[in-house]
């Protein structure tokens, strides 16, 4: 997967405006936007929402349809990224669990304990003005901070699954918390997002 790509298509207005957001290591980065008049050249403006949605999951901005548009699938919303936070926060207390439960365990005042991200508020993400864009910013911002912190949380799971000096693994994580990789998304909101096919 590319990205999410964020649009805002609001009923009655011919201006889409995308924003694209991608991941890497454990950081989210806006990487490209894009705003289309769909009244001056629909044809122009669909291939542009199709190039910047493809190998992309699709966000909405509160209010947007995307009648017409070529996207596939049901998009994520706001209340999708409030989800995102909440499974980040979630993970977050289960980390800070078997990190304790070791620390019990084997008697360590050594182990650090993990430190997180603050988890972003929705009300922090209300766009400046009634446009487009400032809609569509807002918005791919609250998913770029959510998103950032679920990557910086897995990371501190990442970085306890192996003893750094031996390679032994499982170490401080439990057997079900013990991969190697960084989960690009929560399980249950990675079903939630729907990648747009290549062509």
């Amino acid at each position: 997967m590319r990205g999410i790509t964020t649009i805002d298509n609001q009923p009655g207005s011919d201006t889409i405006t995308l924003w694209v957001t991608s991941a890497k290591d454990t950081q989210a980065r806006h990487v490209n936007a894009v705003e289309v008049d769909a009244a001056k050249d629909l044809e122009d403006a669909m291939d542009a929402v199709s190039s910047l949605t493809r190998c992309c999951g699709v966000l909405v901005t509160n209010g947007t349809t995307l009648d017409g548009l070529p996207v596939a699938g049901k998009p994520l919303t706001e209340s999708d990224l409030t989800d995102l936070v909440a499974y980040t926060e979630a993970h977050q207390h289960a980390i800070s669990e078997a990190v304790r439960d070791h620390k019990r365990r084997t008697r360590s005042a050594s182990v650090a304990m993990p430190v997180f991200p603050v988890s972003p508020i929705p009300a922090d993400f209300a766009p400046v003005d009634d446009t487009p864009t400032s809609r569509a910013f807002a918005t791919a911002n609250y998913l770029a901070l959510a998103w950032t912190a679920w990557l910086k949380t897995d990371e501190e799971r990442r970085r306890r699954t192996t003893r750094p000096k031996t390679g032994e693994t499982p170490w401080i994580m439990p057997e079900s918390m013990n991969s190697p990789l960084i989960a690009t998304f929560p399980e249950s909101f990675a079903a939630r997002v729907h990648e747009q096919a290549l062509v």
